[in-house]
């Protein structure tokens, strides 16, 4: 039958409709979107014998890989329009949430990520105007969900709320180029590596800046430009002193306590690190750029375990950037070069450390 009006056509298209709509409820609403994963691969570290401590769970490439469950009449939309895919360019910065929220910051596409699966939205939020990202680098949290970004292009430092996503400017000026960023509860803080000032600033979620330390060198206390960071339990603070090949540790009040390593091409020592962040046991795990692995120390410093693999298929890395932890021990790798985020998942060690 030909449709000869509008009309018949409209009709024709509302019918289609209903019935893949129909098709998709017989065929029942709880199929595993497109990426879900449903138990941890087989690749883990170290490999057997030994006893595995972490694995690798799955990749983040685009918003097909987000673990989003999709309404009916998102999936008739999608089979009749065609499935809208956002990609994932040049990740650097990524955030995981108790709510399950992942994100990340997307230099190579001048914005930030937001995968939500208990709402069932992908959003990518870019800024409008002056507001806009150019280098969105580091990313954070505090205690009220708002959504800290660096940009390393602009000297800033952005926020946007989740209800509104309105990227607002939090710091414009007294940074040359931030880099890391990360929050301490108790002291209600955000901390910032400036990577070219070579310092680390304090900031109360005013914007004022309320702590200033470090500067360039090489002895402690100094950096040769930092790049990430993290806050322990205890308040203290982790920052990458990546020219300089080692972490440094500072109290929450910016007091040098101890560091470690040194720069070399072996396991144990650093080429160029990135990303860091503590897990439940206070170990350090940091991401070495030109290694294209994550090493994990004990709070002595002393070298526990690597993971990931050069490379580009599952656990492997190129150039890996950020990096962070969960409540739940799972981890998240900016694999920057690969255009994706990796996920992992540490494991239970029954050994005596």
């Amino acid at each position: 039958m030909r449709c000869s009006t509008p009309a018949h056509r409209d009709l024709v298209y509302i019918f289609a409709v209903v019935i893949v709509a129909a098709l998709l409820l017989l065929s029942g609403c709880s199929v595993v979107p497109k990426g879900q994963v449903q138990a941890l691969d087989s690749i883990v570290w170290p490999p057997p014998p030994q006893e595995p401590r972490v694995a690798w769970v799955r990749s983040i490439s685009s918003s097909r890989d987000a673990n989003i469950q999709k309404g009916v009449l998102s999936r008739v939309r999608d089979l009749l329009l065609g499935e809208e895919v956002v990609k994932i360019a040049r990740p650097y910065g990524v955030y995981a949430d108790s709510k399950k929220r992942t994100f990340i910051a997307d230099p190579g596409a001048r914005s930030v990520h937001v995968i939500d699966p208990l709402e069932g939205r992908y959003l990518v939020v870019v800024g409008e105007g002056e507001q806009s990202f150019a280098s969105p680098i580091g990313i954070a949290q505090d205690a009220d969900e708002m959504v800290y970004v660096t940009d390393s292009a602009k000297g800033a430092i952005y926020r946007f709320a989740l209800d509104d996503l309105k990227v607002q400017p939090f710091v414009t000026k007294g940074l040359l180029r931030p880099t890391g960023i990360a929050y301490s509860p108790g002291r209600r803080l955000l901390y910032v590596s400036d990577t070219l000032a070579g310092q680390v600033v304090g900031f109360d979620r005013a914007g004022k800046e309320v702590l200033r330390f470090g500067a360039s060198g090489e002895a402690a206390g100094s950096f040769n430009r930092p790049t990430d960071l993290a806050v322990g339990t205890d308040g203290s603070i982790v920052v990458t002193d990546s020219l300089n090949g080692r972490m440094q540790i500072f109290s929450s009040t910016g007091a040098y306590l101890r560091g470690f390593g040194e720069r070399g091409d072996v396991s144990g020592t650093f080429a160029k690190p990135k990303g860091v962040a503590i897990d439940s046991k206070g170990h350090l795990h940091v991401c070495d750029t030109l290694f294209d692995t994550v090493q994990v120390f004990n709070k002595k410093g002393e070298l526990l375990l690597s993971y990931g693999t050069r490379g580009s298929g599952n656990g492997q890395l190129w150039m890996p950037s950020g990096l962070f932890i969960d409540a739940n021990d799972t981890i998240y790798v900016a694999d920057t070069y690969n255009n994706r985020i990796q996920v992992f998942q540490l494991l239970p060690d029954h050994s005596e450390e």
